[in-house]
């Protein structure tokens, strides 16, 4: 059995990853990765409520998403889309720090993505709180905590 790659993204309470990054883990934040075959691509942080690190405003992702898409077209899509927020309406929660970005529904919406995965509102804010949701084709996994996707 070899090393799988361990992925991530900053959430908004990770300040310190920046200059102490989590040992043994790759930081695949605003990039676009292949590995094995598959495309994933990262781009973490919240939506802003309090102005703190890795908290964007909705422009501000969108923008972010944008520098991508040239090398997204280039790779002829993505498989895997590695977010800490949710999307807007479908996963998040209603209070300002919880909520999701629309932005992320272009990026759906064009390259169909097989799976959207994300962290941030936690499965013990609710009992109600789905963790697998689907949009199209894509299949939208909420991993707070852990979830192990086999591929």
């Amino acid at each position: 059995m070899g090393r799988a790659p361990l992925l991530y993204v900053r959430g908004n309470h990770d300040r310190r990853y920046e200059t102490h990054p989590p040992e043994g883990c790759d930081c695949i934040e605003d990039r676009l990765v292949k590995i094995n075959g598959l495309c994933i691509l990262g781009l973490g942080g919240s939506v802003r409520y309090s102005g703190g690190a890795n908290q964007y405003t909705e422009r501000e992702m969108a923008k972010r998403l944008m520098r991508l898409w040239p090398r997204i077209l280039l790779a002829g899509g993505v498989d895997i889309v590695l977010t800490h927020a949710p999307l807007r309406d479908l996963g998040d929660a209603d209070d300002p720090p919880h909520r999701g970005f629309r932005c992320f529904y272009k990026l759906l919406d064009r390259f169909h993505p097989r799976y959207f995965v994300h962290g941030h509102v936690h499965m013990n804010y609710g009992v109600n709180i789905p963790r697998l949701r689907q949009y199209g084709n894509t299949t939208i996994i909420n991993a707070y905590e852990k979830y192990f996707l086999e591929l």
